[in-house]
């Protein structure tokens, strides 16, 4: 399974290039999977301290002035994941020739543009120039959920993003995906927790998260891996932000 990052601090960008990344995927038949989609280099590293690498990044290279730019996030990466990818994503053509000069070991180039079909075969490209080779599959840590009389679904653990209650139904819970999907079960919130084990922790009474997928937490939200947000209770800010932040000297709450 190849495993990929998108890290831009334009949320339009990141929508585009998700939806554009997930069309080459289709199309080049490669086994791939986007894992985080981060905002900022910081939700980027900050989701690597809990993440099993190698990954293959699309990385925007210029993250305003009060951010790390790529070149810095680069270095930070490399320290988190040696056999890291990296494709600039960059509609500056000046700026592959500085990246050149950094050292910086760049996988690749893709120019943003207008012209989407363009983008997509330049992902294509990467997916494939990327993509591992077959190895065993390894076993992955999966829970069956009952939808009703002999009828169930089973769900890969480690891609449950968060599980909510249903808040108009009692006794009922949802597992949400990282790709999106959501399955609603008669469940309560204490039973999900014992079937999910210890990397899933309550951040709210009615709301679990997968402690892999936290990437910050700010005014009573916390940024899930896939871009979408949790309520955060008060009294379990603190945790959380060490969880995000651990690496870090602190984060904002």
């Amino acid at each position: 399974m190849l495993k990929l990052i998108l890290c831009d601090d334009d949320q339009f960008t990141l929508r585009l290039a998700a939806g554009l990344i997930n069309q080459a995927i289709q199309i080049c038949q490669v086994e791939a999977q986007i894992c985080c989609i981060a905002s900022s280099g910081g939700e980027l590293l900050n989701y690597l301290q809990n993440a099993g690498g190698p990954f293959l990044y699309f990385l925007d290279y210029d993250f305003g002035q009060a951010a790390l730019n790529g070149i810095d996030l680069v270095k930070c990466i490399y320290q988190r994941d040696a056999d890291a990818k990296i494709v600039f994503v960059t509609s500056h053509g000046d700026k592959g020739m500085d990246i050149l000069k950094s050292g910086i070991r760049a996988f690749g180039f893709v120019e943003k543009t207008p012209d989407t079909g363009r983008m997509v075969a330049e992902y294509v490209k990467y997916l494939q120039m990327a993509a591992p080779e077959a190895s065993p599959s390894e076993t992955v840590p999966r829970l069956t959920l009952p939808l009703g009389i002999d009828e169930t679904v089973e769900l890969s653990i480690p891609d449950i993003a968060y599980v909510d209650s249903v808040k108009s139904v009692a006794h009922t819970i949802c597992y949400h995906t990282f790709d999106g999907s959501a399955i609603t079960v008669r469940d309560t919130i204490e039973h999900a927790k014992e079937l999910l084990g210890e990397d899933f922790i309550r951040c709210h009474r009615s709301v679990l998260i997968n402690r892999r997928h936290a990437v910050s937490v700010t005014k009573g939200l916390v940024r899930l891996s896939n871009g979408e947000t949790v309520a955060c209770a008060l009294s379990k800010r603190k945790e959380i932000a060490a969880l995000c932040f651990s690496n870090e000297k602190g984060g904002r709450l």
